[in-house]
């Protein structure tokens, strides 16, 4: 079997638990709604709310692990609804303690199938002809050459190699601007995670663009033509005579 045919039968199969867990549980907060007297016509919703944002809290960590920010308050989230919905389950539960481990056991697959699925699609990057005009590097793969001394590129470089450089370099240039003007600390692998490159490729051009920041605003690493030193010119100068 395939990587790519492995990957969607592993997908499929944490899918179905999902659904299982979330079947199971939203009886049991249905039922322990009714009980609790919620008007009929709106009973169901109650278990989406509280099993439901379980889910969309850990999709939100997802999203926050690849904008390479923060996610205390989607974690916390996450966590404060599981637990209640455990607890809810429980108390739903007849009083045995085999029948409420068995009650328990449903919103707690639900948020593990959860996780799993979040940690099989934060495998899968998106492919350069889907998001992104320029080539998207896979995590742990730099350009072919890439160039972090100033100087421009071989002459025999190829030029979608070249163009592949250029767009990773300015994807991490704007991760890099974007964190120093929120007042953030830039770091390597933050840097390679928004970009989409290699995190010792992110830690090279962090290094740069701390060392020299002027750099930091030209994809290919070149001065502005006015801040090139004086004594160049002058040494031309007397080359010519």
């Amino acid at each position: 079997m395939t990587g790519r045919w492995t990957y969607r039968v592993s997908a499929a199969g944490v899918l179905l638990l999902a659904a299982a867990a979330f079947t199971l549980s939203y009886d049991a907060l249905h039922q322990l709604a009714l009980d609790s007297r919620v008007r009929p016509a709106l009973a169901w919703l109650w278990p989406v709310v509280i099993d439901g944002t379980i889910v969309v809290a850990l999709l939100t960590v997802l999203a926050a692990k690849r904008a390479a920010t923060r996610a205390a308050y989607p974690w916390a989230l996450a966590g404060l609804f599981s637990l209640a919905s455990v607890a809810f389950n429980i108390a739903h539960a007849p009083d045995r303690p085999v029948a409420q481990l068995v009650f328990a056991m449903a919103p707690v697959a639900l948020v593990l199938t959860t996780h799993l699925l979040m940690q099989q699609v934060g495998w899968r990057r998106p492919r350069s002809g889907h998001t992104d005009p320029m080539p998207v590097l896979q995590a742990g793969q730099e350009p072919a050459h890439p160039h972090t001394s100033g100087d421009q590129p071989a002459p025999a470089l190829a030029r979608s190699d070249r163009g592949a450089h250029l767009g990773a370099r300015a994807r991490v240039r704007a991760a890099y601007e974007t964190r120093v003007a929120a007042g953030q600390t830039p770091t390597g692998a933050g840097l390679a995670r928004a970009a989409g490159v290699s995190e010792r490729y992110g830690q090279r051009l962090l290094a740069e663009f701390t060392a020299d920041p002027a750099r930091a605003g030209h994809p290919n690493g070149d001065r502005p033509a006015g801040d090139r030193p004086a004594h160049r010119d002058s040494h031309e100068h007397v080359e010519r005579r």
